[in-house]
């Protein structure tokens, strides 16, 4: 490994932990993220803690939890005077860049203003626009304005990424954040991809019921209504086979675009010097539970896919205890950049994992939702508990390991002792982040 430290921090929208391959789905295709895993580590637990899109990134940006920060509902940003994880990487030097979308402070497409970017050298993105087909614009750190016409925005994302690493200066270590949109509905994926899944009966989780409505209308552009109306409900409409089809397109799409990424990583002669990480800011439903999206303390919505290839660590390990994959971030790259750890942060490095290929000591993970469908959650070993966010109120208790899907609430069942401990947990961690205590 050279005396060069790079980062490359590659963020889908809306992506399952279970659909990949390398995470057990044998029916879509992911190779390149397989192959990324397979020379890296893959964490199979790692949780985000505001399973939304803004909030996971007002966590991602500060390393503090959302209840921390104050980003807690969409159209929410840091404070323009918090320190954000940019900035810390600019104390030491690093040349820092974003591409893609933002989703911070605003909706709608549109330029992300200079105050609103956290600090990153270079930016170019838009905050939010749900179509991959129709009004792919993207604007710069001038806020110039750059159109693809006939394009499709996960494959625009990609160009402009490997771009901008071409632009990166040889004598600086560079940290460069892309954040594609997919596999975030709506489903729009390229015709070829679309067509490898076309007739596919794609497997479900066990856990999955009829949702009362398959369909997710887009906010930004505004859906028509009726959504019968709406074009892309005509994709696949109130069918959750179709549904899937078309999602297992979308990830596999963006499965070739992360590959581009990583080839031209390599071409430029930074693969060996160039810590990777590739994760989600939430998952997707599907129709587990009978719901859809994202919101929920599920393991379809909570847990995200998180696979990290470290320089000089060991290769194709698989790490079970359950991470942060957002507030141990920003630790983790101070780690990799040899920085003081920050005493704000509210996580973990997951460095010494990632040296060791091995399960290591975590703190137990948290994760949290508001805009009316409030609860907290604690993973702590095998125990998942759900409280109520402004009551404190049981909600779940579930055991992981003897029940992976879900499917046995054992808030009553189990013997207070044994509740007790993780409960304590919970309790003092609402306190820290300003909740209060549980009842």
């Amino acid at each position: 490994m050279s005396d060069r430290r790079n980062v490359l921090f590659i963020l889908a929208d809306q992506l399952q932990a279970f659909a990949l391959s390398c995470m057990g789905h044998a029916q879509i295709q992911t190779p390149n993220i397989d192959a990324l895993a397979a020379g890296g580590a893959l964490f199979r637990n790692a949780y985000v803690e505001f399973p939304v899109c803004t909030q996971y990134r007002g966590v991602l940006m500060t390393g503090c939890f959302g209840s921390e920060s104050g980003v807690t509902e969409f159209a929410m940003g840091p404070d323009p005077e918090t320190k954000c994880l940019a900035d810390r990487l600019t104390d030491q030097g690093v040349w820092t860049s974003y591409v893609g979308k933002w989703h911070l402070y605003e909706f709608f497409d549109m330029a992300v203003k200079p105050e609103q970017r956290c600090g990153f050298d270079r930016f170019v993105g838009y905050q939010s626009y749900n179509d991959y087909l129709t009004g792919i614009r993207f604007w710069d750190e001038n806020e110039t304005c750059r159109e693809f016409v006939g394009g499709h925005r996960t494959k625009a994302t990609a160009d402009i990424a490997i771009e901008r690493m071409r632009e990166i200066p040889d004598d600086r270590d560079f940290a460069m954040f892309v954040s594609f949109m997919s596999p975030h509905y709506p489903l729009q994926p390229d015709p070829g991809f679309e067509a490898m899944y076309r007739g596919v009966d794609i497997d479900l989780r066990d856990n999955v019921r009829p949702p009362a409505q398959v369909f997710t209308p887009t906010y930004s552009p505004q859906s028509p209504q009726p959504i019968e109306n709406d074009p892309n409900f005509h994709r696949y409409g109130s069918s959750l086979g179709l549904f899937w089809q078309q999602y297992a397109a979308m990830v596999g799409q963006l499965d070739r675009e992360a590959g581009r990424l990583l080839d031209e990583l390599e071409s430029l002669g930074h693969l060996d010097d160039t810590l990777v990480i590739f994760t989600s800011d939430h998952g997707e439903m599907g129709g587990s539970h009978g719901f859809m999206n994202k919101g929920l303390w599920q393991e379809e919505s909570s847990r995200v896919p998180m696979i990290v290839r470290s320089p000089g660590a060991p290769t194709g390990a698989t790490i079970d205890t359950p991470v942060s994959a957002g507030v141990d971030i920003l630790p983790t790259l101070l780690d990799w950049y040899g920085a003081p750890a920050e005493p704000t942060a509210s996580g973990q490095s997951i460095a010494p994992m990632l040296a060791s290929g091995k399960n290591g000591d975590h703190h137990p993970i948290f994760s949290e939702m508001g805009s009316g469908n409030d609860w907290t959650m604690i993973r702590d070993g095998r125990w998942k508990y759900v409280a109520g966010r402004d009551t404190g109120e049981p909600i779940a208790l579930h055991d992981l390991d003897a029940d992976p899907f879900e499917l046995d609430n054992l808030v009553g069942d189990v013997a207070e002792p044994e509740l007790a401990a993780v409960r304590v947990k919970l309790e003092d961690w609402r306190r820290d982040v300003g909740l209060g205590a549980s009842k």
